[in-house]
């Protein structure tokens, strides 16, 4: 009996770190973005993602390029249960939530996620690894996805 809790105590610990690996793996990348957004040399459709974690804190870090000083968000787990999607908010008042596989929606808001449902945003774009979704979706459809987010 010991040697089976012991195997499933390391069984749990591998899947769990195998897990964050492949969360990682999914994320990490260059995105296509709805609008453009501010670069070091001038506007860009383009954004460098990465996941990663530091002293226990699951960080997602969003640069304009390899060498600019990236944004960074901290992972919201008690909103990411809630919601039933990955949630990252920094201190400017950003939030990005993941949309799907390969894409995010990113939203500066005015009142902290629960605190009452969203209507209007500062700041809306779409981030995708696909060229077609960020062609296809709608500022409509990256603002309705949040505000629907919102109200859960």
């Amino acid at each position: 009996m010991k040697h089976i809790s012991t195997l499933l105590i390391l069984f749990i610990v591998n899947v769990t770190f195998a897990q964050q690996n492949i969360l990682a793996e999914t994320i990490d990348g260059t995105y296509y973005l709805f609008k453009e957004e501010r670069g070091v040399s001038g506007p860009t459709k383009t954004k460098l993602i990465q996941f990663g974690e530091n002293n226990g804190t699951k960080l997602l870090a969003i640069a304009a390029c390899k060498k600019c000083m990236p944004v960074v968000y901290t992972y919201q787990e008690e909103d990411t249960k809630r919601l039933g999607v990955p949630v990252f908010f920094n201190s400017a008042g950003l939030y990005v939530f993941k949309y799907d596989v390969d894409s995010f929606v990113t939203v500066m808001v005015t009142s902290k996620l629960g605190d009452k449902p969203w209507s209007n945003f500062r700041f809306s774009n779409f981030y995708s690894k696909s060229k077609n979704k960020v062609a296809t979706i709608t500022k409509k459809e990256i603002e309705d996805y949040a505000i629907k987010l919102s109200k859960k």
